[in-house]
C-alpha cells in the first residue's frame, strides 16, 4: 500500500489542498492520521474509492427536440 502526503493525493485528484481537506473532513475521502495535529498520508486505494464514488454513469446522447409547428 502506498501512502501519499496532502500535496500528492491533491495533485493526483486535481484538486488544490483545501478542496482536499474538505472532502477529507466531510467525511468523502479517507485518510490515515496517528493523532490530531500530526501529519496525513492518503492511500491509493482510498482515492481509487473516492473516484469510484464521485464517477457518474455515462448518459444517453438525447436528441435534440424540435417544435412541430416550426
Amino acid at each position: 500500500m502506498k501512502l501519499l502526503t496532502r500535496k500528492e493525493a491533491a495533485e493526483r485528484l486535481g484538486m488544490s489542498l483545501p478542496t482536499l481537506d474538505l472532502e477529507r473532513t466531510t467525511g468523502r475521502l479517507a485518510y490515515i492520521q496517528r493523532k490530531p495535529g500530526s501529519k496525513v498520508w492518503i492511500t491509493e486505494e482510498a482515492i481509487a474509492e473516492y473516484l469510484a464514488r464521485a464517477t457518474h454513469k455515462a448518459r444517453p446522447e438525447m436528441k435534440p427536440y424540435r417544435c412541430r409547428w416550426a
